[in-house]
């Protein structure tokens, strides 16, 4: 083994040393970055010869085999499904804090306080039949009423187009990151095929591949080919290789399950029928679409129908009255039409002949009897008869129901919401045992390497003095 081969020893050890230094700057310049993965330089010893004249074997040196990636698919895979769980917690906090806040009546007059001062009104009413102002009073308590109907369906309506602009937003992203994966498939395969190991790049690509499964439930797997395929579970393929599907909203006629009119139906080029709103689920969309199909439909269907309750009955009693000036058959409120059922809380209105007049709101059962107070005590005991659910629930009670459902709803979501917090927090600790970057390690890795270095120099330092020695007999 010639001194050539000496130094040629201590350059290859130069070379590692520089690479492993390198390395280990670019883990400490990216110690802060998520979803970095801690990188090493993995080496192997070059082949050996024979020493001059013998069979001993002596070593050449190193060479670098990979720079070594260090991380871990199934922590990956966990904390993908987990940051899915928790999107979709966070996504559904955020809508329905939104709807609790409507119905929050803390701050003020809410439709409960507001409906027991109509029926409080009309029992005010029925002592005094003649007092006019008591006559405007159950108008304005009523009016009050009307609108509070109002403003709880105009609010609840306010949160679902809240929904369909966030879904309009989520569906312009998850196309984004679909077309990002795409680019980082064609140009991981090719940097693989050269025999490379693109560190870096397979970062970004779990990053995508995390933030695009925070938006609905995704089935991910890997291809011989080391690409990335992405299918919506139920629906089809969002990526396939270098190739994707787009997604779409459109607005659309109202469904039987539960989508509003003109709300927004989700559509992908990877269905043959098109549309797939109801076949998403979970992350950031199945939020949305559960709150605006399911939860927040079903509060405004139980709103609607204490809207017709109230109405009915009241007319009902208002009907059989007579009024001030001895006319009966006068509808308190403006009568539903049966077209308008599933909106009642928004078309709620009084009649013409009682906001026009308060002498035509009925008190008596029969004409011409100032002091005939029956049906105003008729209408006031509405309010503790059993109206709803088949009447086995006041009207206080159902109301009641629908703001302790609207909480109980937030609440499970809090719940949820902070134990799958918990669980992130978990894995990515996890993680970064794993893939995290130690500055203080890495600090001593630096010096480690440094000192590989000069050793390494020294090898060529003192192979060079002896070539100057074996020219120097020559003389």
């Amino acid at each position: 083994m010639g001194l050539p081969n000496v130094m040629n020893t201590g350059r290859s050890g130069m070379v590692a040393a520089k690479a492993a230094i390198a390395t280990s700057g670019h883990n400490i310049a990216n110690a802060n970055m998520e979803g970095f993965s801690r990188q090493r330089v993995i080496q192997t010893t070059d082949t050996p010869r024979f020493a001059g004249g013998s069979s001993a074997l002596v070593g050449t040196g190193t060479l670098i085999s990979r720079v070594e990636r260090l991380n871990d698919e199934y922590i990956e895979k966990q904390i993908r499904n987990g940051n899915r769980d928790l999107s979709h917690f966070e996504e559904k906090e955020v809508v329905l804090k939104q709807t609790e806040d409507i119905f929050n009546e803390m701050g003020g007059e809410g439709l409960n306080r507001i409906m027991a001062r109509f029926f409080n009104e009309f029992r005010k009413l029925s002592n005094d039949p003649n007092s006019e102002a008591i006559r405007q009073s159950v108008r304005e308590a009523s009016q009050a009423m009307v609108n509070d109907f109002h403003r709880l369906r105009s609010e609840v309506e306010d949160v679902r187009k809240h929904i369909d602009a966030r879904l309009e937003g989520h569906v312009s992203e998850i196309n984004g990151l679909a077309q990002t994966l795409k680019d980082l498939n064609i140009k991981i395969k090719g940097l693989s095929l050269s025999g490379a190991s693109p560190n870096d790049l397979l970062d970004q690509r779990d990053q995508v591949l995390k933030k695009l499964g925070s938006y609905m439930d995704l089935s991910m797997h890997q291809d011989n080919e080391g690409n990335y395929s992405v299918d919506i579970r139920g629906v089809g393929p969002l990526v396939t290789g270098g190739s994707t599907e787009k997604f779409s909203v459109f607005r659309s006629p109202a469904d039987d399950q539960g989508k509003p009119e003109g709300a927004m139906d989700l559509k992908t080029s990877a269905s043959a029928k098109g549309i797939v709103t109801h076949q998403v689920k979970g992350g950031k969309v199945g939020a949305l679409l559960e709150v605006r199909d399911d939860t927040l439909s079903k509060i405004l269907d139980r709103l609607d129908q204490l809207a017709v309750e109230v109405t009915h009955s009241v007319n009902a009693i208002h009907r059989e009255g007579f009024t001030k000036n001895g006319q009966n058959g006068i509808n308190f409120f403006r009568p539903i039409d049966p077209v308008h059922v599933k909106s009642a809380a928004e078309s709620i209105e009084l009649s013409d002949a009682v906001r026009g007049n308060v002498n035509n709101i009925a008190t008596g059962a029969e004409p011409d009897s100032p002091g005939d107070n029956r049906v105003a005590i008729a209408i006031s005991g509405l309010q503790h008869l059993n109206l709803m659910n088949g009447g086995k629930t006041t009207v206080d009670d159902f109301y009641n129901s629908i703001v302790s459902d609207v909480g109980v709803v937030g609440a499970k979501t809090r719940a949820a919401l902070n134990q799958q917090k918990d669980i992130q927090n978990q894995l990515g600790k996890i993680r970064d045992q794993l893939s995290g970057v130690s500055i203080d390690e890495e600090t001593a890795n630096l010096l480690q390497f440094q000192h590989a270095f000069d050793a390494s120099a020294k090898v060529i330092q003192v192979a060079d003095e002896m070539l100057k020695t074996v020219l120097d007999l020559k003389r």
